[in-house]
């Protein structure tokens, strides 16, 4: 990746570029939505600013301008392709409730007592996290 297609793939959440001595600091602001796992950020140096700007979450990723900083992009795409993957799958799961409801509203009670849902998914554990959100979010 050259380093203009580092800063297109940035930008939506580039905030800011710095030399230091042999390392180079890229500062990006997130979504406050957004998650940001350990096992994502052990990878890279990120030093997480405490601060939360009214825009999102602000984080520093340094590296030295060598391989280093090819992994550190890595990194931060690995982390950005999290987060719109979970946002894609909680759109998914709103709009596939919404069908669902839609089906409760239109359908009798026997005919839903025979209402099989096949689900093949080998991780469910992430299923039921986003059917919890879904429900919290129904009920606020």
């Amino acid at each position: 990746m050259t380093f203009q297609e580092v800063l297109q793939y940035l930008f939506p959440y580039f905030h800011g570029i710095r030399k230091l001595k042999n390392y180079v600091s890229v500062e990006l602001i997130f979504p406050k939505t957004w998650e940001f796992p350990n096992e994502i950020l052990q990878k890279a140096q990120v030093e997480q600013n405490e601060k939360f700007t009214g825009e999102g979450y602000f984080l520093i990723f340094v590296s030295q301008l060598n391989d280093d900083f090819n992994h550190m992009v890595e990194v931060i795409a690995e982390l950005i392709n999290h987060n719109l993957e979970r946002e894609e799958k909680e759109r998914l799961l709103k709009m596939k409730v919404m069908e669902l409801k839609e089906i409760f509203k239109s359908s009798s009670l026997d005919e839903l007592k025979g209402l099989k849902i096949n689900l093949e998914h080998d991780d469910m554990d992430d299923v039921d996290h986003l059917l919890k959100e879904v429900v919290e979010d129904e009920v606020q």
